[in-house]
């Protein structure tokens, strides 16, 4: 009979030591499933952010980009006539993101399009130009003061009246103060103050006007 009863006795004992381990396993599982069940609200939280950030990316960029267009638009017509404007589109390659310029022209058979190659130097100056003001304008460091060097120098002459009023515009529009330095004078009467510099056997002289 003792035999029996300390075999009771043993296997109560192991019952209880399994029941333990048991309601152990059962509250690591609870643990599990509730961090489980965090890491899936914060997977979704996060992926949720990440749709709002990308959608506001997005949005900007899109701002952004029907802002630049109209200044180059602008400048495009201005110079070359109402039937030009200008297109941009932005691609992701090699995980850099690349911005396509595409010149539209408007006819009467429909629209010509065409990329930026081939382009001469006056039609690449005027869609150049606002484009790095505005890029320059983005930038945290720009004191809103830009020097331009000899833009503008392969232009037709009958349209280098045409680029001072843009100029005159653009300075309105986004609120800079150009420096430019040209050999065409015609651009003086668009400056609010002129320098020029000539030469004499080897000496410079500079006056202002």
């Amino acid at each position: 009979m003792q035999e029996i009863y300390d075999e009771l006795q043993r296997r109560q004992k192991e019952l209880i030591r399994r029941q333990a381990e048991n309601n152990l396993l059962n509250r690591q599982i609870d643990d599990c499933e509730k961090k489980i069940l965090a890491l899936a609200e914060n997977m979704q939280t996060s992926q949720e952010a990440l749709q709002f950030v990308t959608g506001l990316a997005d949005s900007r960029r899109g701002t952004m980009k029907g802002k630049i267009e109209s200044v180059i638009s602008e400048a495009v017509q201005l110079i070359y006539g109402k039937s030009y404007r200008v297109e941009l589109s932005y691609s992701v390659k090699n995980n850099r993101s690349c911005l396509e310029i595409e010149m539209v022209r408007d006819i009467a058979e429909g629209e010509v399009r065409r990329d930026m190659v081939g382009f001469g130097g006056g039609m690449s100056d005027t869609i150049s130009v606002p484009l790095r003001l505005m890029v320059l304008l983005g930038s945290k460091q720009t004191d809103r003061v830009c020097v331009l060097d000899e833009c503008w120098k392969h232009m037709d002459l009958e349209r280098i009246e045409l680029v001072g009023k843009f100029l005159r515009l653009l300075t309105d529009k986004l609120g800079m103060q150009i420096i430019m330095c040209s050999h065409h004078e015609q651009l003086r009467d668009f400056a609010e103050r002129t320098y020029e510099v000539t030469e004499n056997e080897g000496v410079s002289k500079v006056e202002v006007f």
